[in-house]
C-alpha cells in the first residue's frame, strides 16, 4: 500500500466537507491515508482511539456522501478514484473483493451502490478489469450499455418469490416475462427481417438429437461423439465414444446463422473467435435448441443494440440465459 495519498482543493472547498466538524474532517483524512488502493478501509481501534470518534462521526461522513459503509467495520471512500491516480505497476487490488463487486462507477469515477443511477457507466469490477481507465472521452455508449445490462438482469431475476402463505416459492413468478419477449420480437420484425429469418429457418429433426437443419444449407453429417451421449434436461450426459472429430464446427456455424437471423443490422462474422469459443463450450453441455431459445430471449432484450457490442454482451450473459431456459424446462 502506498505511503502517500493525494487530496484535491476542490474537496476542501466543498460545502459538504466544510459543514463537517473538525473531528470528522480529521477522521476523513485518516481514512484517506490508510485506505487500500481501491479506497477500502477497515475501521480500527487505532484510528477511533487516537481521534476519539464514534459511530455518529462515521454516520455523518456517510450522510454527506464522503464514505460508503459496507458494514459496521468496512468503509470505502466515495470519491477515491476521483482523488487518487495509482500507476498500474504499483496498484494492489483490495482484499474486500466481495464488497467491491457491489459497487458501481459514476462518470466522475466516484463509487455508488445504485446500479440504476443515471450517471453510472460500469461496475467497479469491470472498470478494474479494463485497466482502471480515467481518460474516457464519451460516456454515453457505456451508460447505455450498462443500463441495458441492468434491465436484462432485472427481467431475468430468479430471486424466489414467496407465496401468500409465506412458506413456499412460486417458480412461475420467477420466469422471464414471455409476453414482453414476444412483443419485443414482434416489434423488431419487418419485411426485410422476415425474409432474413426465413433464410435461417430451422426444421426439427429427430435424427440429429433435435439439433435441426438449416434450410438454406446442404445436409451434413452430425456423427460426432456428442451423438453417443444421452441428453437429459438440456444437459449432455453419458460416456465419450472415443471418436475424435472437429468438435462442434457445424453446429457452431448453425448458431451463427441463427443469431444473425435475429439481428436487425449487419451480420456478426462467423470467424468471431470469442463467440465461436462461447458456442463451442455451450454445445459441449447443452442441446442446440436450448441455446437457440437463450439467444432468442437475449436478442429480444438487445433490440437496437450496436452489433459491435453484441459479442461481448452475449459472452457475459448467454450462459446465464441458457441456465434460465433449462430451469424453466425442468419446472414444466
Amino acid at each position: 500500500m502506498a505511503e502517500r495519498r493525494m487530496i484535491s482543493k476542490s474537496l476542501l472547498m466543498d460545502n459538504e466537507f466544510l459543514s463537517l466538524s473538525n473531528d470528522e474532517k480529521t477522521l476523513y483524512f485518516y481514512l484517506l491515508m490508510f485506505a487500500d488502493d481501491d479506497g477500502f478501509i477497515k475501521r480500527s481501534i487505532m484510528i477511533d482511539g487516537v481521534l476519539h470518534v464514534s459511530d455518529d462521526n462515521y454516520n455523518n461522513l456517510e450522510n454527506k456522501g464522503l464514505i460508503i459503509s459496507e458494514n459496521s467495520e468496512i468503509k470505502v471512500i466515495t470519491h477515491w478514484n476521483t482523488l487518487e491516480t495509482i500507476r498500474e505497476k504499483l496498484y494492489t487490488p483490495t482484499v474486500y473483493l466481495d464488497y467491491r463487486s457491489q459497487l458501481f462507477l459514476k462518470v466522475d469515477y466516484s463509487y455508488t451502490k445504485d446500479p440504476k443511477d443515471a450517471q453510472v457507466f460500469t461496475s467497479a469490477d469491470n472498470w478494474v478489469k479494463n485497466g482502471r481507465p480515467k481518460n474516457i472521452k464519451d460516456f454515453k455508449p457505456l451508460i447505455q450499455q450498462h443500463l441495458q445490462e441492468v434491465q436484462y438482469q432485472d427481467s431475468t431475476s430468479t430471486v424466489p418469490v414467496q407465496d401468500n402463505d409465506g412458506t413456499c416459492t412460486s417458480p412461475d413468478k420467477n420466469r422471464l416475462d414471455k409476453n414482453s419477449i414476444d412483443k419485443s420480437r414482434t416489434a423488431q420484425s419487418s419485411s426485410g427481417q422476415q425474409s432474413k429469418e426465413n433464410k435461417y429457418k430451422y426444421i426439427n429433426s429427430s435424427s440429429n438429437g433435435g439439433m435441426g437443419e438449416n434450410a438454406s444449407l446442404p445436409a451434413v453429417s452430425t456423427s460426432t461423439m456428442d451423438n453417443n451421449a444421452t441428453r437429459e434436461n438440456g444437459v449432455i450426459t453419458g460416456e465419450d465414444s472415443g471418436v475424435t472429430t472437429s468438435s462442434n464446427e457445424t453446429e457452431i456455424n448453425y448458431l451463427f446463422d441463427y443469431l444473425n437471423g435475429l439481428l436487425d443490422g449487419e451480420d456478426i462474422p462467423t470467424d468471431n473467435e470469442r463467440l465461436r469459443k462461447l458456442f463451442d463450450t455451450a454445445l459441449d453441455n447443452y442441446r442446440p435448441e436450448v441455446i437457440r431459445q437463450a439467444l432468442e430471449q437475449l436478442m429480444a432484450f438487445l433490440n437496437g443494440y450496436p452489433t459491435s457490442q453484441i459479442p461481448s454482451t452475449l459472452a457475459n450473459h448467454l450462459t446465464e440465459a441458457i441456465k434460465q431456459v433449462t430451469a424453466n424446462e425442468n419446472q414444466e
